[in-house]
């Protein structure tokens, strides 16, 4: 009797769980929609936006654009399996490429955004990877968003002069959130050297005490995180290839991306932006990092918009759909090809569990 109460009770823990992460999804679609609602209510040019046809758009940009955006797609895989063959997990690039795409996927489909696909992607290797080696696995996952964050904070910086001159002039709030991103971003490449060179600084007692309070604070998760992180001391190549990586495949590769859509809109109007466009989506997709909507969008938007717009108006570009439709297109792009990692979904959920990566 008491064991069938326990599972009714588990049952219904079960279902009021589902139902607050159904919740949590569909606030979170309303507040990315009521985002881009504003912003294109606020451009005050939604007649310009619904008249816009597919073939008004240079479909060879455009191209090119899902093109890229696939490319940066294989990088991240990339890097993640490097990550991999280092604590001597097999995997093969196909199936990296795929558990990749299908955590793109996932960000879009579940409840935690990007954090949501790494869970997902941390499932798929518990089944493959052995009991042993099932840690180590998932680890990597960790390693590889880190190396990621350090690599869209470096191209952030690299990008700066040219997202300190795209500032609107008209928009205070922008500005001051941009600047509050870019100091995060600071934050998180000291937090980096920290965590790569914590048995160094430890030599001070200050540290030693910062590192103690944050142990009773997180219950001793902190210490375990930086003994675990140790594992990868010795992997200061692959640390620095994956940072590269992120640099240059991932982060510039995506800013050429969206540098592609707005050559679609007008090829002519836009040319100009070229480093303009790669910060606004840089300052873009930091913003996009926070789990507030799905995969970013809404949140993407309104700062790729905002710098993208006075970038514009600083170099006396006149347009007339605006900012606003290549910043739309963009999120169509993501959200696409999001989706498109559904696919790579279904084809794996036919094979067997048991079957490994190699």
């Amino acid at each position: 009797m008491a064991q069938n109460n326990q599972k009714k009770e588990e049952s219904a823990t079960d279902r009021t769980s589902r139902w607050k992460s159904l919740l949590s999804m569909f606030l979170k679609i309303l507040i990315a929609a009521g985002i881009i609602s504003f912003l294109v209510w606020k451009s005050g040019n939604i007649e310009g936006i619904s008249k816009l046809k597919l073939s008004d758009l240079n479909l060879r940009w455009l191209g090119a654009a899902c093109m890229l955006y696939t490319v940066h797609l294989f990088v991240n895989a990339w890097r993640w399996r490097l990550l991999l063959k280092y604590r001597n997990l097999p995997c093969s690039l196909g199936e990296a490429f795929s558990l990749t795409w299908q955590s793109f996927f996932f960000s879009l489909a579940m409840p935690g955004g990007a954090i949501g696909g790494d869970v997902i992607r941390a499932g798929f290797l518990a089944a493959r990877f052995p009991k042993g080696a099932k840690f180590d696995g998932v680890f990597t996952i960790l390693m590889d968003r880190f190396t990621g964050m350090i690599g869209i904070f470096l191209t952030a910086f690299m990008m700066l002069p040219w997202v300190l001159t795209s500032f609107p002039e008209n928009d205070p709030a922008a500005r001051s959130f941009s600047i509050l991103l870019l100091a995060g971003s600071a934050a998180g490449l000291a937090a980096s050297v920290f965590v790569f060179g914590h048995r160094w600084l430890e030599r001070w007692a200050l540290i030693r005490k910062l590192e103690a309070i944050g142990d009773r604070l997180t219950r001793g998760f902190s210490t375990e995180l930086l003994q675990t992180l140790d594992a990868y001391h010795g992997a200061v190549k692959e640390i620095i290839i994956c940072i590269l990586a992120s640099v240059i495949g991932v982060n510039l590769t995506l800013g050429l991306c969206f540098y592609c859509v707005c050559l679609s809109c007008d090829a002519a109007v836009f040319a100009p932006l070229f480093f303009a466009s790669i910060g606004a989506i840089t300052i873009g997709n930091i913003a996009g990092l926070l789990p507030a909507t799905p995969s970013g969008v809404g949140m993407r938007d309104y700062f790729v918009l905002s710098l993208l717009g006075g970038a514009m108006a600083r170099a006396g570009i006149e347009y007339e759909a605006g900012a606003i439709v290549p910043t739309l297109l963009m999120t169509l792009v993501i959200i696409g090809m999001g989706l498109l990692g559904g696919i790579f979904f279904l084809f794996d959920r036919s094979k067997k569990k048991e079957k490994s990566c190699a």
